[in-house]
C-alpha cells in the first residue's frame, strides 16, 4: 500500500510538471520547477525536525499520544507561520525592489501555498507513523486527483503560469488537508506548557537527521558541481541525463522508506536491539533483490531507454555510466535499513559521521577520477562514496545495537522499568488508583535520577488539591544510599516549612513540599513547582531585563537567608539547575536541596559564615565551570556571571562591619577553591580538559571577587 502511494505521488508530481511545461513557456516551467524545489524543501526541513521524530518517539511520547500528536502538529503550524512570514517578507521586498512581476507572483503564490503544502505532507506522516497507509493513499489520490484537474483545466483555458500553477497545488493540498485535520482532531490535545519541552526533546533528535539530509544531498550534488568545474557544463549535462534513468528508481525506494520507520519503531519496542538488527538484515535483503531487479533492466535496457528521452551524439555510449550509477543507488538502498535503524535507536549522529565520510570520499575520489576518465570517473567516485556510507551504518549499527540491548534496554523492558517503577511508588502513595489513570511526562534527567511530572488523564486532583506531583525517580546503578536520599527528603520539608509562599522583592517564593519517601525503588515524591530553570531563563534571556537581574538575585538571597539561620542548614546544591524561574509570574522556586559532603572542607577554610559562604560559593563555582555551554555565547555567560555577583554582593549588603565583610569574601574564595581542587584528573584528554576549565572558572570567580573587594574598599566599609 505504502509503495502504491508512492507511485500516486511520483506519478502526479511528474505528469504535473508535463501539463505545466506543455501548456507555457521554458521560462514558466523554470520558475514552477523553483517553486517546487522550495515546497520540496520545507517540507524535507518539516520531515527531519517535526515528522520523524515524532515518529521514532511514537512509543516514548511526552505524556499521552494525543499530546504527543498535539506538539507535532503545532511544530508544524509554527514551521507553517515562519515560512509564510520569511515567503511575505520576501514579496515586500520585491515590491520595494521594484522587481519582475512574474518573479513577485510566484513568490506571492508560494507564501500561499506553503502552509497548506506543510499541512499535507504532515498529514500523510502522521498516517505512516501510525501504518495506516489506507489513509495516506486516500489522502494522496484525492490531492493528486483535484491538484491534475485544476492544472488541467489551468491550461485548457489559457490561464496556465507558474504562479496560477502552484496556487493549484495549494487549492488541492487545501481541499483535502484542511478535512483531515478536521476528521482526525480526536487524535491531537495540545498543552501550551509541554511546547517547549517537546521542542527540545524533537530538536535533539531531528537537528541530526537534518544535518543527515544536509550529507545526503553533499554527496549526491557534489559531482554535479565537480563536473561543471573540471569537464564543463555539458559533461555536467550528460551525466545528470544518466542520473535520471537510474533515478525511476526513486519511487520504489521512497516508498520502501515510508513503511522501514513505522515498522522499526514497533519492532524496536516488541523486540529490542537485536530484532532491529534482524529486521534491517530482512529489510536489506529485500530492497537488494528489487533493486537487483532494477540494475538487470539497466543492464538490458538502460543507454536505449536514454538516447529515446535525449537526442545527440553525445549522449551515445553511457550505458557503462548508467550501470555503475545504477549499482551505486543499489548499494545506497542496502543502506538504508541501518541507516532507520539508528534513527529510531536515536543515534542518528552516527548516520552523520558516515554521511559525512562518504561525503569527502565521493568529492575526493571524484574529483581525482574526472581529470583522466571524466564523466565515468565521477561516477566510479560516486560508487565508492556510496559503498562507504552504507558500510559506516552497518558498521554502527551492529556496534551500537548491544550496547542499546545492555543499557537502554535494561531501563525500557527489565527489571528496572522506570515506569514500572513509578507506578511502583505511586500504587503505594495512592492505594485505591488505577495505574492507567496516570500520565507520566519526563521533566529532567541527570547522573543519578529522572523527574517526571504525574497527573491523571482526566485532568482531576491527584493528591489534594494538587493536580500533579513530582516524582525524583533514582536509577538503580548510580543512586546514592538511602540514608542520604533520606536526608534530603528531610532537607525538603525544612526548606518547604521556612519559605514557600512568602514574597520577597516583589517575587513569590516556592518550594516542593515532600509527599512520601520510597526506599525501593528509591524515590521522592513532592508537590509540584512553576518555572523552568534559571539557567535556561538566563540563556533565553527574553524577558531578562536589568531590574529581573537585580531583584531576582536579592530574592534568593533573602529567601535562603531565613533557611540558612535556621540551626545553620545548608541547601547544598544551590545552583541555576536548581532554581526555577517564572518571570512573568514573578516566581522564583527553590529545588533539589542537596546534603553536606561525606568528605567534608579540609580545616584551613574557616566556617564563620557557614552555611551562607557554601552555598554562594558553589554558586559562583558553578557559573565559573559553564564553560563549553556557553561557547559563542558571550551574552548568556555575562548574565549568569552578574546574576552570580549580584546574589554575592546582596549578602554582602546585610553585613555592617568590612571586616567581616572581607571574612565572608575570603571564606567564600576558600570554599571555591575547595571545589575546583575536585576537577584534578590524571594527565588524559579530559584531564587536560578540566585543566583548562579550572584555570578558566577560577579566572572568572577571581574577577568577581576583586569587583565586590574594589566597592568595598571605595564605600569605606560602609554597609
Amino acid at each position: 500500500m505504502a509503495l502504491v502511494d508512492q507511485a500516486v505521488v511520483s506519478g502526479a508530481s511528474f505528469l504535473s510538471t508535463v501539463v505545466v511545461g506543455r501548456y507555457t513557456s521554458p521560462d514558466q516551467l523554470g520558475m514552477y520547477s523553483i517553486a517546487i524545489s522550495l515546497l520540496i524543501t520545507s517540507t524535507n526541513i518539516q520531515d527531519s525536525l517535526i515528522s520523524q521524530p515524532f515518529t521514532i518517539r511514537l512509543n516514548r511520547p511526552l505524556g499521552t499520544q494525543a499530546e504527543h500528536g498535539g506538539s507535532s502538529l503545532a511544530h508544524s503550524a509554527l514551521l507553517s507561520a515562519a515560512t509564510f512570514v520569511a515567503l511575505a517578507l520576501a514579496v515586500l521586498i520585491l515590491l520595494a525592489g521594484d522587481a519582475d512581476r512574474q518573479i513577485l507572483a510566484i513568490t506571492s503564490a508560494l507564501a500561499c501555498v506553503v502552509p497548506f503544502a506543510l499541512l499535507r505532507e504532515f498529514g500523510r506522516r502522521f498516517a505512516f507513523a501510525h501504518m495506516q497507509f489506507a489513509q495516506a493513499l486516500m489522502l494522496d489520490a484525492g490531492v493528486a486527483g483535484i491538484q491534475l484537474a485544476i492544472l488541467g483545466w489551468l491550461g485548457w483555458t489559457g490561464r496556465m503560469s507558474a504562479a496560477a500553477a502552484c496556487i493549484g497545488l495549494g487549492a488541492a493540498r487545501a481541499l483535502f488537508g484542511i478535512p483531515w485535520l478536521f476528521m482526525a482532531r480526536q487524535n491531537f490535545s495540545i498543552r501550551l506548557d509541554q511546547l517547549w519541552a517537546a521542542m527540545n526533546q524533537s530538536w535533539g533528535l531531528g537537528k541530526w537527521l537534518f544535518a543527515s539530509q544536509l550529507t545526503v544531498s553533499i554527496q549526491a550534488y557534489a559531482t554535479y558541481w565537480l563536473l561543471a568545474l573540471v569537464v564543463g557544463t555539458t559533461a555536467t549535462g550528460i551525466y545528470s541525463a544518466c542520473m535520471s534513468i537510474v533515478l525511476f528508481a526513486n519511487p520504489m525506494l521512497l516508498g520502501f522508506g515510508n513503511i522501514l520507520t513505522p515498522k522499526a519503531v514497533k519492532i524496536l519496542k516488541e523486540q529490542s536491539g537485536a530484532g532491529l538488527c534482524r529486521y534491517a538484515v530482512r529489510s536489506s535483503f529485500l530492497l537488494g533483490a528489487g533493486m537487483a531487479l532494477f540494475c538487470g533492466v539497466v543492464a538490458f535496457a538502460g543507454e536505449d531507454i536514454l538516447h529515446f528521452l535525449y537526442h545527440g551524439k553525445e549522449y551515445e555510449g553511457q550505458g557503462a555510466t548508467i550501470m555503475v550509477l545504477a549499482f551505486a543507488l543499489m548499494i545506497t538502498a542496502l543502506g538504508m535499513p541501518a541507516s532507520n535503524a539508528l534513527a529510531c535507536m536515536e543515534r542518528a549522529d552516527a548516520i552523520v559521521w558516515a554521511g559525512l565520510f562518504a561525503a569527502i570520499v565521493n568529492v575526493a575520489l571524484a574529483l581525482c577520477l574526472m581529470v583522466k576518465w571524466g564523466i565515468h570517473g565521477a561516477a566510479y567516485g560516486f560508487l565508492a562514496g556510496s559503498v562507504i556510507g552504507s558500510a559506516g551504518r552497518w558498521i554502527a549499527l551492529l556496534r551500537l545495537a548491544p550496547s542499546y540491548d545492555s543499557a537502554t534496554e535494561a531501563s525500557l523492558t527489565g527489571p528496572d522499568n522506570e515506569t514500572s517503577m513509578m507506578v511502583c511508588v505511586l500504587q503505594r502513595v495512592f492505594r485505591d488508583t488505577d495505574a492507567e489513570d496516570w500520565v507520566f511526562e519526563r521533566l529532567d534527567q541527570g547522573e543519578q535520577a529522572s523527574v517526571y511530572l504525574v497527573r491523571s488523564r482526566n485532568g482531576k486532583p491527584i493528591w489534594r488539591t494538587h493536580r500533579s506531583l513530582a516524582v525524583k525517580l533514582y536509577k538503580p546503578a548510580m543512586a546514592p544510599n538511602f540514608g542520604a536520599v533520606r536526608a534530603q527528603f528531610e532537607a525538603m520539608s525544612r526548606i518547604h516549612a521556612a519559605l514557600h509562599g512568602n514574597k520577597i522583592s516583589g517575587w513569590k517564593i516556592s518550594t516542593p513540599a515532600p509527599v512520601y519517601l520510597s526506599e525501593w525503588p528509591l524515590a521522592i515524591v513532592m508537590t509540584a513547582v512553576p518555572g523552568r530553570k534559571l539557567n535556561l531563563c538566563l540563556e533565553a534571556a527574553s524577558d531578562v531585563t536589568p531590574e529581573v537581574l537585580e531583584s531576582a538575585p536579592r530574592a534568593v538571597v533573602a529567601a535562603m537567608r531565613q533557611y540558612w539561620w535556621i540551626n545553620s542548614h545548608i541547601h547544598g546544591d544551590l545552583d541555576f539547575n536548581n532554581i526555577l524561574c517564572d518571570i512573568s509570574a514573578r516566581r522564583l522556586s527553590l529545588v533539589d536541596p542537596g546534603v553536606p559532603e561525606e568528605q567534608p572542607f579540609p580545616e584551613n577554610i574557616t566556617t564563620h559564615w557557614y552555611p551562607a559562604s557554601h552555598d554562594l560559593a558553589y554558586m559562583l563555582y558553578c557559573t565559573g565551570v559553564t564553560v563549553k555551554e556557553n561557547v559563542g555565547r558571550p551574552r548568556a555567560l555575562l548574565r549568569k556571571q552578574v546574576f552570580a555577583e549580584n546574589a554575592l554582593r546582596s549578602f554582602i549588603e546585610t553585613i555592617r562591619e568590612h571586616g567581616e565583610k572581607r571574612r565572608l569574601l575570603d571564606e567564600v574564595q576558600a570554599c571555591a577553591q575547595h571545589h575546583l581542587d575536585g576537577l584534578a584528573s590524571p594527565w588524559s584528554v579530559r584531564g587536560v580538559w578540566r585543566a583548562l576549565v579550572k584555570k578558566i572558572a577560577r579566572r572568572r570567580i577571581g574577577l568577581v571577587l576583586a569587583r565586590l573587594r574594589n566597592e568595598m574598599d571605595r564605600m569605606g566599609g560602609v554597609a
